[in-house]
């Protein structure tokens, strides 16, 4: 008879790092069902829910109006939050996320044991681990997550490449869009990331749908809030923006390809099992890449060490961009001819 274990795992935000850590959650299901009968749940800020929402690896999703009630000092919501955290128990929490915060909601559980890792962003978070997963700070984010999940239980990690191939974790309402896609190839263009050096220049963007309109190709503008996108050439392109995450999970499954900075979104695409490139500024890209062979990416600096300043991403010619998204999709016709 399988032991029941009972798992928490607190990934708060952002939406990307979210994405990076579900994708262990199938391989660790995996790993643990010869021996356990495994339920597991999952805290994030409700900001970032409904990413999770439709998992087929989470049994509850619990969703925390967190950064809401802080910023608000909205202390009876904060008191709902503490009320939350305290009714459920569990035989173990993991800390995927690794600062203050997270490491705080770890401890307000009702569990005996939380595992985090040995080094973080920020080290008091440390102070609240029962045990603690010795790997550098600077190894991939994948492989990172992986051997805390795993070495939580005594499991070893698989190979990085391993990891940059996941089984599905995540799920979607296929919810109609309130537009009509275009004719022929679909290519998402994410025009926005969490920082302004992560994110591509407007101006480059639509010089590539310029030349991707030499393909017959209208390409997809995806922003949060509707922007004003200079255009003199009067490029061909299609802007779209107000989407819930539910809906952009629903836009990105039908791509041909998503294109955008080391951000959410363009991190969904690989995901989602969907063709993207992703572009590499001040972010150093052997620690984010999700490199596959339909899931690309260019770097403007190898060297990139989260400058500031490095705003380098406005380096990549959209001409040097064009001809990686011909390569990925004549190959993708190649393979689809077969």
């Amino acid at each position: 008879m399988k032991t029941p274990l009972k798992i928490a795992i607190i990934r708060l935000s952002s939406l990307g790092d979210i994405i990076h850590s579900a994708s262990v959650l199938p391989l660790l299901l995996e790993s643990l069902k010869a021996t356990y009968e495994v339920t597991l749940h999952w805290y994030v800020d409700s900001i970032f829910g409904e990413i999770l929402e439709d998992s087929p690896c989470i049994d509850k999703l619990i969703a925390l109006p967190l950064k809401r009630a802080i910023a608000s000092k909205d202390f009876q919501c904060l008191r709902s939050i503490y009320r939350t955290l305290k009714q459920e128990s569990y035989d173990v929490a993991l800390d995927l996320q690794g600062l203050l915060k997270s490491a705080l909601v770890s401890k307000l559980l009702r569990t005996n044991k939380i595992v985090g890792f040995q080094q973080t962003k920020e080290s008091l978070a440390t102070l609240f681990y029962n045990q603690k997963i010795p790997i550098s700070y600077e190894e991939h984010i994948l492989l990172r997550n992986a051997t805390l999940a795993l070495g939580a239980f005594r499991i070893n990690p698989p190979s990085l490449e391993s990891l940059k191939n996941p089984q599905c974790f995540l799920g979607f309402q296929n919810t109609p869009l309130p537009f009509e896609l275009p004719q022929g190839k679909k290519i998402l263009c994410v025009l926005e990331t969490s920082k302004p050096n992560k994110t591509y220049p407007l101006e480059s963007f639509v010089a590539l749908a310029s030349l991707l309109n030499t393909k017959g190709w209208i390409p997809l503008f995806l922003s949060r809030f509707r922007l004003e996108i200079p255009n003199p050439k009067n490029a061909q392109f299609q802007s779209i923006n107000n989407l819930t995450l539910n809906r952009v999970k629903t836009l990105v499954a039908q791509m041909d390809l998503v294109i955008g900075g080391d951000t959410g979104i363009t991190h969904l695409a690989w995901a989602l099992h969907r063709p993207s490139i992703t572009l590499f500024g001040a972010t150093p890209p052997q620690r984010f890449n999700l490199h596959t062979p339909h899931n690309l990416y260019l770097s403007a600096n190898p060297k990139a060490n989260y400058q500031k300043d490095d705003f380098s991403i406005r380096e990549i010619l959209p001409n040097s961009l064009y001809e990686l998204v011909c390569e990925l999709l004549v190959n993708q016709d190649s393979k689809e001819a077969l």
